[in-house]
C-alpha cells in the first residue's frame, strides 16, 4: 500500500465520520423542532377540553361539587401544557374579567398557534355553538 492510497483513505474516513455527525446533529435538531410543534399543538387542543367543562353547568343548570371538582381537574391537567397566549386569554374568560375575549375567539386564537398562522384564517362569528335549550314556564 502505497501513502497516497492511505492518505485519501484516511481523509475519506475522517469525512465520513464528520459528516455522519454533520447528519446526526440535522437530525436531532429536526426531531426537537418536530417534538416542539406537537407539544405547541397538544396545548392548543386542551383549550376545548377546559372550554367543555367550563360551559357543562350552561346545558345541565346545575354547577355541582362534582362539576366545580372536574372543571379544576381538567384546568391543572391542561394548564401544565397551554400556550401562554392561551392561557392569558383563558384566564380573562374564566375570571370573567369585563374585557375578557368569548368561547369562540379562544377557539379561533387556538385555531391560530395549532394551524401556525400568523393571523387567525376565521372569525369567533364564524362558528357554530349550540346553545343550551331553555324551557319556558307556560
Amino acid at each position: 500500500m502505497d501513502w497516497k492510497n492511505f492518505i485519501f483513505g484516511l481523509g475519506g474516513l475522517i469525512i465520513g465520520i464528520l459528516l455522519g455527525r454533520f447528519l446526526d446533529y440535522i437530525s436531532s435538531i429536526l426531531a426537537d423542532e418536530r417534538k416542539l410543534k406537537h407539544k405547541r399543538r397538544e396545548a392548543s387542543i386542551v383549550i376545548v377540553d377546559i372550554l367543555v367543562e367550563w360551559i357543562r353547568c350552561s346545558y345541565t343548570k346545575n354547577f355541582s361539587n362534582e362539576d366545580r371538582w372536574r372543571l379544576q381537574k381538567t384546568y391543572w391537567k391542561n394548564i401544565l401544557v397551554l400556550d401562554k397566549e392561551l392561557l392569558d386569554l383563558l384566564h380573562g374568560a374564566l375570571a370573567h374579567k369585563q374585557d375578557a375575549v368569548g368561547s369562540q375567539e379562544l377557539i379561533v386564537q387556538a385555531r391560530k398557534i395549532l394551524l401556525e398562522l400568523k393571523e387567525p384564517d376565521i372569525n369567533a362569528n364564524q362558528l357554530i355553538s349550540w346553545l343550551p335549550n331553555i324551557k319556558k314556564d307556560s
